[in-house]
């Protein structure tokens, strides 16, 4: 691992002087084609807790609930195809046909005109999210939000939010390094797929060891739902969240992982990768790091050819409806989906393993000024900052410490022409950079000039970052987060010097959280040692969230269920016995669904804007009922 000496280390050098370059438009030919060798080495499926957390998600948040099932899977095809992932694509169509869905109806899912062909309203709403979520983050604005509210209550729309980033980290992991497709789903694919033009291209084996002989599909994704459900109390604030007792990452992978995840020293790394296990912070060995070179003769990574314009500002888009009641729309309020998720942002953001979190939270503001999230990027530089002060007594950083930070923050922005960060540090910072663009710019040559610099163990770790980002970069962006007090009010002191802006990301008090996720496991800490059960969700909203109980298992849970004795009925949103289908006005707040539809206001929603007014109150006093500003 890296010291603080070697981060903060020698003379200060002054800002990054800025060059004047034409930017590449494409990457080369060459390496679009370049196949990848030896990559189930550095495969994050070899990451058994954070591969967990990644299999977890999928699978809680693909089985029946607000929306059901097949619906979910027709949206992640529909996004794996508009992101470019072959693999992924290829999966969910043959889940769809596993489920009973036409060949000819998952055929159409790849006709760009298929949302606007769909004749369901609603499904056509949830479309056309997924397909600005899917070209850039950014295209999500508050009419997006309007669109969706018109169809549905905030709690689906929060689900919806939280498939599209599993959805985004799934696409992210065969993006970066292409997963090799199983024979059976190659087979069908090949077979059934070659009319939309699908082809294997890098996502076909390059020889047998990365050939994978199951697929996490069909029946194996049912069962791995239930028994996370069975492993879990989602009643008790005070259980442990589930593990997956059977062994889902090597049926997955065919890769015959080490099940052992144990740490003896404590160093952050796991002990089959480790091979000083009883000394902390010494694992890495000398002889299998000289054996990690790429084979002779591989050319040096083109700069030149890679070089482009990446940082991407939030912006806060001209809309017909302003943005209203963000928290609301927050994947911690899907409780149950939320654990696979929260297991992988805590593999990133709380331990040092490999790389300590010093160098991951430039590796993370890199990828997110290059997705164009605004919360993200606030989050990676204040949580660089928080990093460098945690090392420090008393949280208390020198002053010359802080401006070697704010330096190193600055030249983030252009780090190619940079001289305060290593040819290491670059090559990592181009793979993060590169991964962030929507379709990947990523190739075997940015693999092959990480691997003249790092280990396998530690470009596996580079890649959780960039996993753990898209998924955030793709909920945050889709909430357009309210960025917590603390980082936000850094940010705008430390990061507008340089050019920042906070676009969407700053809001009503109400919207607002209190401080950064680095302070919440301090904050846990704190109650747990007083005795308190910690209730990370409402905690971290700073909102009471219902427990996930369900009992009906209808995958729908209890707060957010009509009828809970019921599994065939659950959509009640004024909870007044009937159903919202069979419901003139939905959310009873006196307007007629026809009315709200017609004059602008959510019928899902009986106070649109979420300032503490109803509709009709608004609308009899003459305020905007759209708009939290005027009440």
């Amino acid at each position: 691992m890296k010291t603080l000496a070697k981060v903060v280390a020698a003379n200060l050098i002054s800002s990054v002087t800025f060059a004047t370059i034409s930017y590449a438009q494409d990457i080369p030919k060459k390496d679009k084609s370049t196949r990848y060798y030896d990559r189930q080495k550095i495969d994050v499926s070899n990451l058994r807790d954070f591969y967990d957390g990644l299999l977890m998600g999928d699978a809680i948040i693909h089985a029946d609930a607000m929306f059901d099932s097949t619906t979910k899977w027709k949206l992640t095809l529909r996004q794996t195809i508009r992101m470019g992932s072959n693999h992924h694509a290829a999966r969910s169509a043959r889940q769809l046909a596993l489920m009973g869905v036409p060949l000819d109806e998952i055929l159409a899912i790849w006709s760009p005109q298929y949302p606007e062909a769909v004749e369901n309203i609603r499904l056509r709403a949830a479309l056309h999210y997924i397909d600005a979520i899917s070209y850039r983050p950014g295209r999500v604005t508050a009419d997006t939000h309007a669109e969706l509210r018109s169809h549905y209550v905030d709690r689906q729309i929060a689900e919806l939010f939280e498939l599209a980033g599993i959805n985004a980290m799934n696409v992210m992991h065969d993006t970066i390094l292409p997963i090799a497709t199983d024979q059976e789903t190659l087979e069908w694919a090949t077979k059934n797929l070659a009319s939309v033009s699908w082809r294997p291209g890098l996502n076909a084996a390059s020889h047998p060891d990365e050939q994978r002989d199951n697929a996490f599909i069909g029946d194996a994704i049912a069962a791995a739902y239930e028994e996370v459900r069975a492993a879990w109390q989602p009643n008790d604030l005070a259980a442990v969240d589930p593990e997956f007792s059977s062994d889902w990452v090597n049926f997955v992978t065919g890769y015959n992982i080490s099940p052992i995840t144990f740490d003896n020293d404590k160093d952050g790394i796991e002990d089959p990768f480790d091979f000083y296990p009883d000394e902390y912070l010494k694992w890495e060995d000398p002889a299998a790091n000289a054996a990690n070179q790429p084979p002779k003769g591989t050319p040096k990574f083109d700069v030149k050819a890679y070089d482009f314009e990446y940082y991407q500002p939030s912006v806060l888009a001209e809309t017909k409806y302003p943005l209203s009641d963000r928290n609301k729309f927050d994947t911690e309020w899907t409780r149950f989906a939320s654990i696979g998720t929260s297991k992988i942002e805590a593999y990133f953001s709380y331990n040092d393993r490999a790389l300590d979190m010093i160098e991951k939270w430039p590796l993370f503001f890199v990828f997110q000024l290059s997705s164009g999230c605004g919360h993200c990027q606030v989050h990676g530089a204040f949580g660089y900052f928080d990093a460098v002060e945690d090392d420090y007594p008393y949280d208390i950083m020198p002053a010359n410490v802080f401006k070697t930070v704010l330096a190193r923050l600055e030249g983030l922005f252009d780090f190619a022409r940079s001289r305060l960060f290593t040819d290491a540090e670059k090559a990592a910072l181009r793979f993060v950079r590169d991964a962030a663009k929507i379709p990947s710019r990523t190739t075997a040559a940015h693999i092959e000039e990480l691997r003249r610099h790092y280990t396998d163990r530690e470009i596996q770790e580079i890649m959780t970052v960039v996993i753990a980002g898209a998924w955030l970069a793709s909920d945050m962006q889709s909430q357009l987060t309210v960025t917590d007090q603390l980082s936000m009010s850094w940010a705008l002191k430390h990061l507008t010097q340089f050019g920042w802006k906070p676009g969407s990301h700053l809001g009503l008090p109400n919207e607002q959280r209190a401080y950064h996720m680095t302070e919440m496991a301090d904050f846990a800490f704190a109650k747990m040692s007083t005795g308190q059960v910690i209730d990370g969700v409402s905690e971290w909203l700073a909102s009471d969230v219902p427990l996930g109980t369900d009992a009906d298992g209808d995958g729908v849970e209890d707060g957010y269920d009509g009828f809970p004795s019921d599994p065939k009925r659950w959509a009640d949103s004024d909870g007044d016995g009937r159903e919202d289908s069979k419901d003139k006005d939905i959310d009873g707040d006196g307007l007629s669904n026809a009315k709200e539809r017609r004059i602008g206001t959510f019928a899902y929603k009986a106070d649109s804007d979420g300032d503490g007014v109803i509709d009709p109150v608004e609308i009899k006093r003459g305020t905007d009922p759209v708009d939290p500003r005027n009440f």
